[in-house]
């Protein structure tokens, strides 16, 4: 069955109310049979999203707030996405298409695989991907269709895409009975961050809520360098501290992390 709707001129502002309902976004809870792809995910697309999850997390947290709930239309036919912010100026940017899932076989499609008239310039990332996929030996980027409730759902592909791509956000285009996730990549779509240790100690907790991570400690190092950080790590404490500052003690501009001998975060300060 087609990933894909006939959206001809694009789709309409009406399909969707929030761009992908962040923070707090679940995935499909469905137990979909493991006949398209693994039961559970590998060992190298967890470290994958252990790597990136944190940060692609805090993107869609970002994406979200400059959206306000604004509507939003996509043109296939051009790559661009028109994202409407209430009283101001509309955003249009140029954006890859990842894959789609559908509710009606419960699965993922990568774009790739998709024959639903995808423009080729449209697929160069989900291609990247899925060279990058074989070439580390990624299958969840290689096989072409997986179950929507597996261990790596749509929502944690587009995350670990936008880590391996270093892509600004994806966005949920949703349409009736599926949606598009599309890869924002372009240099009008502006992110500023002035304080990002707030913004960790405010954020990193609730990815640990809403995603399963196999190692907490290795994924908030991954966060802390993505912020370019100065982190000093001491085993079972981790302290991270402004470009400029030295690690020590807490302040506004340091960040420390207690972790137990598995790895579990304890205290976040």
């Amino acid at each position: 069955m087609p990933h894909v709707p006939m959206i001809g001129d694009g789709f309409g502002r009406g399909c969707c109310g929030k761009p992908n309902d962040w923070p707090g976004a679940r995935r499909n809870a469905r137990i979909m049979s493991n006949d398209r792809g693994p039961a559970r995910a590998s060992a190298q697309f967890e470290a994958l999203f252990t790597q990136h999850g944190a940060a692609s997390f805090d993107k869609q947290v970002y994406l979200a707030a400059v959206l306000r709930g604004g509507g939003w239309a996509f043109d296939v036919s051009s790559g661009i996405l028109a994202l409407r912010r209430p009283h101001e100026a509309s955003l249009r940017l140029s954006v890859q298409v990842l894959g789609a899932e559908s509710e009606d076989s419960g699965t993922w499609l990568w774009a790739w695989a998709n024959r639903s008239g995808i423009p080729e310039a449209l697929l160069h990332a989900a291609q990247a991907l899925r060279a990058f996929g074989m070439q580390a030996g990624v299958p969840e980027l290689v096989i072409p269709e997986l179950p929507i409730g597996s261990p790596a759902g749509p929502q944690r592909l587009a995350m670990v895409a936008c880590g391996v791509q270093r892509a600004d956000c994806f966005f949920r285009a949703r349409y009736p009975r599926g949606a598009l996730y599309l890869l924002i990549k372009d240099p009008r779509y502006k992110r500023s961050v002035r304080r990002p240790i707030p913004r960790i100690l405010r954020f990193f907790p609730m990815f640990l809520s809403d995603h399963v991570v196999a190692d907490p400690r290795a994924a908030l190092l991954s966060y802390l360098r993505f912020y370019r950080l100065q982190v000093r790590d001491e085993g079972r404490r981790i302290v991270a501290a402004a470009p400029g500052s030295l690690p020590g003690a807490v302040s506004p501009q340091q960040l420390v992390a207690d972790f137990d001998d598995d790895g579990r975060l304890l205290a976040l300060r």
